[in-house]
């Protein structure tokens, strides 16, 4: 069992690790904090996190973007607003952080 509080960045990206970030994602989008545009191109870079992200080539026949343009793209899309709480705050830069080290944004 782990001990990792919701606010904690991971450095595993188990099974466990990426069915908490994906509800964390419903949570986010049920409460309007992340667009629905931005919430799938989140799911794909969530779910390739426990391989060091996604090969240029998969972003590029994806998204139609090289795969740093795909990470800014991600990584704005949970950029926390003025008008989130906290807990929301908290959570989207949680996700951050954890998807830029998943993915080695420098």
């Amino acid at each position: 069992m782990s001990t990792q509080t919701w606010d904690e960045p991971s450095t595993t990206y188990s099974t466990e690790w990426l069915r908490s970030a994906l509800r964390r994602c419903d949570l986010l989008e049920r409460t309007y904090a992340v667009s629905s545009d931005a919430r799938w191109m989140i799911d794909f870079a969530l779910q390739w996190a426990p391989f060091g992200g996604a090969t240029d080539a998969d972003v590029l026949v994806r998204f139609g973007v090289t795969r740093h343009r795909f990470m800014d793209l991600v990584l704005a899309g949970l950029a926390p607003k003025e008008a989130d709480p906290p807990k929301i705050r908290a959570m989207k830069n949680q996700l951050c952080i954890s998807l830029a080290q998943a993915w080695n944004v420098q």
